[in-house]
């Protein structure tokens, strides 16, 4: 008898929940309130418990382990402090999807639950302080271990000082708002979030959407993974995507870079993160905007896409070591557009770079790079395969011989239909 219950008792009291997965062992720690490093010296005291004890009742009840308080929709309505129990390994469950309209404070350690499609609506006045550490985080996950199970967080507000850090959310992405939503965690128009140290897990499609430009958003050292995709961005605050963020290991590893209306009107960069951005639709460089791209960067570019400038400056210079890939997004010619200048600015350059599949409608995109009159362009170091165009296409003046603005060195082409080409 004093082996034969082993399993019903380790499993009621927590012991063997730390093979599960990284959920189970962080309730695990929090119920013993234990550093990772104690966990095997306490199996040993679990294992010689047994050898002295009678095996306990299937009926008993786990001692000490204190139910999860139930939210509803109307407790987020004035300021409210999370705290952590350490007796609970649940320490909420929020019944609905709830919304937010005070400030919201989650300590170290708590654990939330989500019943089907409940969630978290930050409202215009209300605001977000959940900081966790290492040891400690904070997990947002659903009562069910189904990705999309609960609806996820939408924060509408602009308050400057909201911020998750080391928060897992996990299995949302439920719903929608306003048309947009199937994600863990959204930022909608000109809301604003700090996340830094999170990981954004088990979506039903995207870990995180901000598809305003007007977002304020800080993205630091987090980890969106096992998500459909993992982020969707405005184009214009791509450079929010630091290299510090991991977003591989999802169904697709892509960023996908959002349009709209606008134009870059920054001096942006675009970082060599750790999986290829993927252009949903045109990029554009306003009068006051530069667009460099960090060498060793990769950018997919869907059919009907490309990339403008009509007076901004675009600086694309790789280095041989990491040279900049621009592809479209299916391989073969003419399967996106290409890019456009018509810029004098001084940054204008392309160099160390791989560009292929340009020239969608020939007749139109007469260029994998189009330039028009007297436009400013160093190109160099640069390979062009597989164009439904020329590589490089350009117009004169009448009674222009060359465009004044162009020199270019060191290019090779394959398969294209042209090579250089300047026309009256």
């Amino acid at each position: 008898m004093l082996f034969c219950d082993f399993m019903s008792f380790t499993a009621n009291h927590g012991c063997i929940k730390i093979f599960t997965n990284n959920l189970t062992k962080f309730y695990f720690m929090k119920y013993f309130n234990i550093h990772p490093f104690r966990l095997i010296p306490l199996l040993s005291v679990c294992f010689m418990f047994l050898l002295v004890v009678s095996c306990t009742s299937e009926e008993e009840a786990p001692v000490g382990v204190d139910p999860a308080i139930e939210l509803g929709c109307d407790f987020f309505l004035t300021d409210q402090t999370l705290i952590d129990n350490p007796n609970a390994l649940v320490d909420y469950v929020v019944a609905c999807n709830a919304p937010v309209e005070g400030k919201l404070t989650i300590s170290p350690g708590v654990v939330i639950q989500f019943i089907k499609d409940g969630g978290l609506h930050f409202q215009t006045s209300s605001s977000i302080y959940a900081v966790g550490t290492a040891d400690k985080p904070i997990i947002m996950t659903g009562t069910d271990s189904n990705p999309g199970w609960w609806a996820g967080l939408m924060f509408r507000t602009n308050d400057n000082s909201n911020i998750m850090e080391h928060v897992t959310v996990s299995n949302g992405g439920g719903d929608q708002f306003n048309g947009h939503g199937f994600s863990n965690v959204q930022v909608y128009s000109d809301a604003a979030l700090i996340m830094k140290n999170c990981t954004i897990s088990h979506s039903q499609e995207i870990g995180l959407k901000v598809h305003s430009s007007n977002a304020q958003v800080s993205l630091e050292n987090n980890t969106f993974t096992q998500n459909v995709l993992p982020l969707e961005i405005a184009y214009q605050i791509a450079h929010k995507a630091s290299a510090t963020n991991d977003f591989s290991g999802n169904d697709v590893d892509r960023v996908l870079l959002i349009p709209n209306s606008s134009a870059i009107e920054k001096d942006v960069i675009w970082q060599n993160i750790n999986v290829p951005y993927r252009s949903m639709g045109n990029i554009g460089i306003g009068g006051k905007g530069t667009l460099t791209i960090e060498p060793g960067a990769v950018l997919e570019m869907t059919p009907g896409s490309g990339i403008g400038s009509i007076d901004g400056g675009l600086k694309i210079v790789g280095t041989e070591a990491l040279p900049i890939i621009i592809r479209g997004e299916y391989p073969g010619a003419g399967s996106w557009k290409g890019i456009y200048l018509n810029s004098t600015h001084v940054i204008n350059e392309i160099g160390f770079a791989k560009i292929s599949d340009a020239g969608e409608n020939p007749t139109v995109n007469t260029g994998a790079i189009g330039l028009w009159y007297n436009a400013k362009l160093n190109i160099h170091d640069t390979a062009f395969t597989e164009l439904a165009s020329c590589g490089v296409y350009g117009k004169l003046h009448f009674g222009q011989e060359e465009n004044p603005n162009y020199s270019s060195s060191n290019l090779t082409f394959s398969n294209a239909s042209c090579k250089e080409l300047f026309e009256r």
